[in-house]
């Protein structure tokens, strides 16, 4: 039986934080993915994740201006301090959710930088998290994204060959959080990549191409895909990530199809 998580932040929208986590617990969900924090205060997120019974299983770090198509701050030059403010609230938040996975966020590169020099923020960002996160005693599995330059031309990094790359400098402490969307929609074969780094992928999330939908109603073949993965070794938890801001019990058809 596989088991599913489910982001509540993209999925669930239209309840409140309790009642997001109450709905996705009794929807068959063993865990909870939080990719924009600052909606509401960790205290919050806790009592929604305790009351519920549903732990958290992923939590990015704030992106700042990202979501709204800014340049973000994990890798941005003069915003080093931006990221470890971010990065201290982040950490608080942590001890108390207590998330499998910590994911440092994306980035852009900003026009008139080069990306090598956004590269060494993005490192030096990496080096700053696992060294605070060691001083505080929390032991979340640190992760980095791909995110596809089909529509985010200038992500600082846009492939999972990048972010294996980047990782592989940390010695197991940075793995690969892997969405199949993302894979995808950047013109990689999913599977054919999985298989290529599985040693450091740690989570993959899903949802289906274009547009981020439930799956079934776009053009990926979950199933396969799925199958394939868990084949070549795969046996962790399949996070759902795609847009639902209303109606999400409605479009869980999938789970049964893929369980």
């Amino acid at each position: 039986m596989r088991r599913f998580t489910t982001s509540v932040s993209l999925m669930w929208r239209d309840l409140p934080i309790a009642e997001r986590f109450a709905s996705a617990k009794a929807a068959g969900f063993c865990g909870a993915e939080i990719q924009v924090p600052g909606e509401a205060a960790a205290a919050d997120w806790a009592a929604a994740a305790e009351a519920s019974g549903l732990p958290v299983t992923l939590m990015n770090l704030d992106m700042g201006d990202y979501l709204g198509g800014g340049p973000g701050l994990s890798g941005v030059p003069g915003r080093e301090a931006a990221f470890a403010a971010a990065l201290d609230i982040g950490l608080d938040a942590a001890a108390l959710l207590k998330p499998a996975f910590l994911h440092i966020g994306p980035s852009r590169v900003p026009d008139g930088l080069s990306r090598e020099a956004c590269l060494d923020v993005y490192r030096a960002s990496v080096a700053l998290a696992l060294e605070q996160a060691c001083k505080r005693g929390i032991t979340a599995q640190f992760v980095v994204e791909a995110v596809n330059r089909a529509e985010a031309p200038t992500a600082l990094i846009g492939t999972t060959v990048e972010a294996a790359a980047i990782a592989a400098g940390y010695g197991g402490a940075l793995k690969l959080l892997f969405d199949l969307y993302h894979a995808a929609a950047g013109g990689e074969d999913p599977l054919a990549s999985y298989r290529a780094h599985r040693e450091a992928i740690a989570h993959i999330q899903f949802s289906d191409l274009p547009g981020r939908q439930p799956p079934g109603k776009g053009t990926l073949d979950f199933a396969a895909l799925f199958a394939g993965i868990e084949a070549a070794g795969y046996a962790g938890a399949w996070g759902a990530e795609y847009m639902s801001f209303a109606g999400t019990g409605a479009t869980l058809g999938w789970m049964e199809a893929l369980a």
